[in-house]
């Protein structure tokens, strides 16, 4: 009994200390940012999603009142700027601006994986989708889908199909399998360096995101022969979705036919106050004109989504990655 006192002492010191520490992460949070905040993007300087992450750097901080920089970590199938991001400190300082493929593609392609897209990272805001469609340079001879697969089906491997990723190879390959025909390969590190080639004629097709090969489309370089979207797209409304030119085994269409999307993400274990802060800005960001415009001008959509429906995103995606992957045959690196 006579230790009584002092046990019930150091029990109501202890949860005073509990208490006290368990409001510092809200206070913390009030007082957010204090000094500069990073977004590490997977694109190289100059592209449409690097000025689009700037874009978003500049209205976040105009509305945090610290300066937001970009660091582009661009390479190794984006597994550079993701794994960076994965290791840094959860304390709202590091954002990654990725992709789809990155976080639904990549734990079906490597074995060893060096992050882990369902646990090392929280989903702050989905942002924009990036349509991708299949096309070949102006003077080509295939007018159609059904022009591209009957001439691909006369010689088997005399066609080429330049892929600037390899999640661009992964749908050139489904896209093989579904129209029964056989294409050559010819991998490119970057899209910017794909596209003058495919509008020169070295390269037969391709499958590209669409923002980047937009002004070629518009100045007669580039001819779009089909959307691989579930629908047409309003800069291209006279072009169909693959589903609607044919030629295609309809079991495996879903694989095919992909969208891919921009993401706003945090290392996991970020206060929750500061990702859904950040989060509400980024949907704020993609609904403003600074955003609308650059959509206009590289032909991508605004598609803003909570943290919430970005995670359950990467979740749908990878069951049809995974897809993908087994019809495309490839095996983990």
């Amino acid at each position: 009994m006579k230790h009584s006192q002092p046990t019930r002492r150091r029990v109501l010191l202890a949860v005073a200390c509990g208490a006290l520490l368990a409001g510092a992460g809200p206070a913390h949070a009030d007082k957010y940012p204090e000094r500069p905040v990073r977004i590490v993007s997977v694109a190289s300087p100059g592209t449409g999603i690097d000025d689009y992450t700037r874009l978003l750097a500049k209205f976040l901080g105009e509305r945090l009142g610290q300066n937001v920089v970009v660091e582009n970590r661009p390479g190794a199938n984006m597994i550079l700027a993701n794994d960076a991001v994965a290791k840094s400190a959860p304390d709202g300082y590091t954002l990654l601006l990725t992709a789809s493929s990155a976080m639904s593609a990549n734990p079906f392609l490597y074995r060893k994986l060096p992050y882990n897209p369902n646990k090392d990272f929280v989903p702050v805001a989905r942002m924009s989708t990036l349509p991708v469609a299949l096309v070949v340079p102006e003077q080509s001879p295939y007018k159609s889908i059904s022009d591209l697969v009957a001439a691909a089906r006369a010689k088997p491997g005399a066609i080429n199909g330049g892929s600037s990723s390899t999640g661009y190879r992964l749908m050139s390959a489904a896209f093989n399998e579904a129209a029964g025909i056989r294409t050559t390969d010819v991998p490119y590190k970057s899209t910017a360096g794909l596209l003058p080639d495919l509008a020169g004629g070295q390269v037969d097709y391709s499958m590209v995101e669409f923002g980047g090969a937009y002004a070629l489309v518009q100045s007669k370089k580039l001819r779009a022969l089909a959307v691989l979207s579930p629908k047409r797209l309003p800069l291209l409304p006279d072009v169909p979705t693959l589903s609607e030119a044919g030629m295609l085994n309809p079991q495996l269409m879903e694989a095919v036919s992909r969208t891919n999307w921009s993401g706003l993400f945090a290392p996991a274990g970020t206060p929750a106050p500061m990702v859904d802060r950040i989060g509400k800005l980024t949907i704020e960001f993609v609904n403003s004109p600074e955003a609308q415009k650059h959509y206009a001008a590289r032909g991508s959509l605004a598609n803003p989504g909570t943290g919430a429906e970005l995670g359950a995103a990467v979740r749908a995606d990878q069951q049809i990655w995974q897809k993908i992957i087994g019809v495309a045959g490839i095996q983990p690196e």
